[in-house]
């Protein structure tokens, strides 16, 4: 009887399993069903009891397939480069892009070979790039701007380039070097340091070859950002480089020269009508702040003549006891300058008087007119600077004079005489012209408001007469400068003494 209950039991339990545990698959067997949950259609061959490594290949999280021979597949895009990439990006690899990726995992399958149109689809799908270099700029908010480059060395060589924009090429090795620089000796302008605002940081990265930049297109960049915006302009008979950059936006000449290498090769060089020039102002990603030493021989001026009653003289006449003389003194400025634009205001160094001014003692039966000149004219703003000569473009018969510290400042009388014309003119902007009732007249323009004398009024030499502004034709503030002589313009450095005044 027990024999029989086993027997039952071991019956009913063989039943059980039978139905509720799964049949156990073979060791393997031939089969057609597809791999349907990736991208490319890809067969299964056969199924194994053991666990198989292979590799499986993602477009971010979709399947693309499962890959038979890793090593042919990086072999195929290799072949890829050398074919279509390799002359014009030598010393690179093929690879695949961000999107891509590869993972090793356990499966109890063999696929079909599917290899070479895994590769077809990487190609046709564009997830392939080169290995390349990624030029990240950078604040302490965050990345705000990334470029990809062939080299290191291509965006070392673009960046000092861009930088001698800015910098003189002596100062900019020097300072690259870690080199001392010393302090000015001689008149004129130098720079002893720069930095770059934002920071700037390179990394192994892919990239499509469309998005690569090569030194020509680094330094475009480096100039105008992703400013594709470019504004010319046709050199007419007479134009000089440096006229040329003082109309669009106080370039320099060296700047022009820069942004048009391809057709000026030198700052000197004499400008062919007709030539296009590129004369965009920088937009770039980066802030160049450099500081420059200037020392410069500043005049010091006399204060207005002592006058001496004299009764052995008849009334207007006068004799020169002492006469005027200007003083001077030799000043180190310390300026800086943002991609090429000088701040407002300076720190001075150190100040060294040369020469004191002295003061004219005059002896007279009865005091002069004040109206009229005394024939030693003084500069017409403060911080002078002499931003465009007698002649620097085709019908210029004046100078134009900057404050190079205070762009809007006071501007002076440059003699004693009488306001001729107080008046606006579309060229000149708000103007006055002062008769100095001795042969010689002067012009000034571009004032920013109306002037602060009136026709017929007395003025001095130093009186303020005015603002610095850019009314008118003008492309920033300044004095447009005219002395005339009986009537005739005549250049006002023969007048006045230019050679200490800083050219920019």
């Amino acid at each position: 009887m027990k024999k029989i209950v086993v027997l039952a039991l071991a019956l009913i339990l063989a039943v059980v399993l039978a139905i509720f545990l799964p049949e156990k698959e073979s060791k393997s067997y031939e089969g057609d069903s597809e791999n349907t949950s990736s991208i490319l259609s890809q067969k299964v061959l056969s199924y194994s009891e053991e666990t198989i490594d292979v590799y499986k290949i993602y477009n971010e999280d979709n399947l693309i397939a499962t890959i038979s021979d890793l090593d042919y597949i990086k072999e195929r895009i290799n072949q890829e480069y050398q074919k279509y990439y390799e002359d014009e990006y030598p010393n690179m690899s093929l690879s695949f892009d961000e999107n891509i990726t590869i993972v090793q995992e356990k499966v109890h399958y063999h696929c079909e070979d599917i290899d070479d149109e895994i590769v077809d689809y990487l190609i046709y799908s564009d997830n392939l790039g080169l290995q390349t270099t990624a030029v990240e700029f950078y604040t302490d908010s965050g990345v705000y701007e990334v470029i990809y480059v062939l080299s290191d060395q291509e965006f070392e060589n673009a960046l000092n380039k861009f930088l001698l924009n800015f910098v003189e090429e002596d100062s900019l090795k020097k300072i690259m070097n870690n080199e001392e620089i010393s302090d000015l000796s001689d008149y004129g302008s130098l720079d002893v340091d720069f930095n770059i605002q934002e920071n700037i940081s390179l990394t192994t990265a892919i990239a499509k070859p469309q998005e690569i930049f090569n030194e020509d297109e680094i330094y475009e960049f480096l100039c105008y950002g992703r400013n594709e915006e470019r504004q010319y302009y046709t050199v007419s008979e007479g134009d000089t480089l440096a006229g040329v950059g003082f109309r669009f936006n106080d370039m320099s000449a060296t700047q022009i020269m820069m942004l048009n290498s391809d057709v000026i090769k030198s700052t000197d060089q004499v400008l062919v009508p007709g030539t296009e020039l590129n004369v965009t102002y920088y937009t770039s990603p980066l802030t160049v702040v450099v500081t420059k030493q200037r020392l410069a021989s500043e005049l010091m001026y006399p204060g207005l003549p002592q006058y001496i009653e004299d009764v052995n003289l008849f009334t207007n006449e006068s004799e020169v006891e002492v006469a005027e003389e200007n003083g001077y003194k030799n000043v180190l400025h310390e300026e800086t300058w943002i991609n090429g634009v000088q701040q407002e205001g300076d720190n001075i160094i150190s100040s060294v008087t040369v020469k004191e001014p002295v003061q004219a003692v005059i002896r007279v039966g009865n005091k002069p007119l004040p109206n009229v000149g005394t024939g030693n004219f003084i500069w017409a703003i403060d911080n002078v600077s002499i931003t465009c000569g007698w002649g620097c473009y085709y019908g210029h018969q004046a100078i134009d004079l900057q404050n190079m510290y205070d762009r809007y400042g006071n501007v002076y009388a440059a003699d004693n005489g009488t306001v001729e014309t107080v008046s606006y003119d579309g060229i000149s902007g708000n103007y006055v012209v002062i008769n100095h009732n001795n042969g010689y007249t002067t012009y000034y323009g571009h004032f920013n408001t109306v002037p602060y004398v009136e026709e017929g009024e007395t003025v001095y030499r130093g009186q303020v007469i005015g603002q610095i502004g850019m009314t008118g034709w003008a492309t920033g503030p300044h004095v447009h400068f005219e002395i005339r002589i009986d009537g005739t313009r005549v250049d006002p450095c023969t007048v006045m003494n230019c050679e200490l005044v800083p050219w920019r």
